[in-house]
């Protein structure tokens, strides 16, 4: 899953994705967290018995509003092929293992993606679509790094 991740940010252009220390915290957080009811990983593997594509979901809780009234977002995310397993639809059936598992087995009532121009089609297909705010983002520093 580490992998398929590090493929992800690839195609997003996110500088850093051959660092070591991310990839360290990502396989210590797949350990911790998907054994847990806040996430979900849908792989598919080929005969070899390789992880060639895939699909995560996550729980993120906030206070309910008129776009979720209950509060719990669902965030799918993780969505990679390998470029030999592209164009035979093993990242929509990852994809909708995770939407089945959002719908029956979290009370999430919303879900939200970033997507990267090759996968918007798909999700568009699904039923998803684009939101009138995008997202905007701050890099915390610790105030004891800055003092």
């Amino acid at each position: 899953m580490v992998e398929l991740r590090a493929l992800m940010f690839s195609a997003m252009g996110v500088a850093g994705v051959d660092a070591t220390d991310w990839r360290r915290a990502a396989v210590e957080w797949f350990e911790r967290e998907l054994g847990s009811p806040r996430a979900c990983a849908v792989v598919a593997v080929d005969p070899g018995g390789r992880v060639v594509a895939g699909a995560m979901g996550g729980l993120r809780f906030e206070t309910p509003s008129p776009v979720n009234p209950n509060g719990v977002w669902g965030v799918l995310n993780n969505v990679a092929t390998q470029p030999e397993a592209r164009r035979r639809g093993l990242a929509r059936a990852c994809v909708l293992g995770v939407l089945d598992w959002f719908r029956d087995e979290t009370d999430a009532s919303v879900v939200e993606l970033f997507a990267t121009g090759e996968g918007a089609g798909l999700y568009e297909e699904l039923g998803f679509r684009p939101t009138a705010w995008p997202a905007m983002r701050l890099r915390l520093v610790p105030s004891s790094a800055t003092d």
